[in-house]
């Protein structure tokens, strides 16, 4: 009797822990895909259905994520932080003209009155400032590298070039050194004038 007891309340434990997981995953799965959805719309530039997935006060910066000022040609979401009444949703924007500049956000959400997720646009927008800035640099660091590389690629092969150049040269003078001298043209004779007659009185 006294091992039923114990092995039913295992089982309630273990069940009420599966429910608290589920609510738990539930509630960041929800946070994910208001986050997937608010990003397909700026995107897609469908501000309006954007619109429907922000807090009210932060509304008015959607008006700086318009498709044509946020250049990304994708996204990807990844860790998720669920408070009580707030979720942080890691994205991934990828821009640039090949699509493979990586900008990192926080997508930031926060309940609502009615308890759904809503996307604070504002605070989103400040962990994209920082994203961005991050990325431009990595952006910068490896064009610089790249055009070390090639700068230096460049500078071998010059000098490799005046290296061939002076060989030659020195080639070539050693061969004008090498043969003998030529013999120089007889000068033409010299003619000296004669003194003038002398004349007798």
């Amino acid at each position: 009797m006294q091992t039923k007891r114990w092995l039913a309340g295992i089982y309630l434990l273990v069940v009420i822990i599966g429910l608290s997981g589920c609510i738990f995953s539930s509630e960041s799965q929800q946070a994910r895909e208001v986050a997937e959805k608010f990003w397909q719309a700026i995107l897609s530039n469908d501000m309006d259905a954007a619109k429907d997935l922000t807090t009210w006060e932060s509304a008015q910066y959607l008006q700086f994520l318009s498709s044509k000022s946020v250049s990304a040609q994708r996204f990807e979401t990844g860790e998720i932080k669920v408070d009580a009444s707030t979720a942080e949703v890691a994205t991934v924007l990828y821009g640039g003209e090949k699509g493979d500049m990586k900008i990192p956000v926080r997508t930031v959400l926060v309940r609502d009155k009615e308890n759904a997720w809503q996307v604070d646009v504002q605070k989103t927008m400040g962990s994209m400032v920082s994203g961005a800035m991050g990325a431009v640099v990595d952006q910068l660091n490896q064009f610089m590298d790249n055009g070390l590389k090639d700068l230096d690629q460049s500078l071998a092969d010059s000098v490799n070039k005046l290296n061939q150049n002076l060989k030659q040269g020195v080639d070539q003078l050693k061969k004008e050194l090498a043969k003998p001298p030529a013999v120089a043209p007889e000068p033409p004779p010299v003619t000296t004038p004669s003194p003038p007659a002398k004349q007798s009185i």
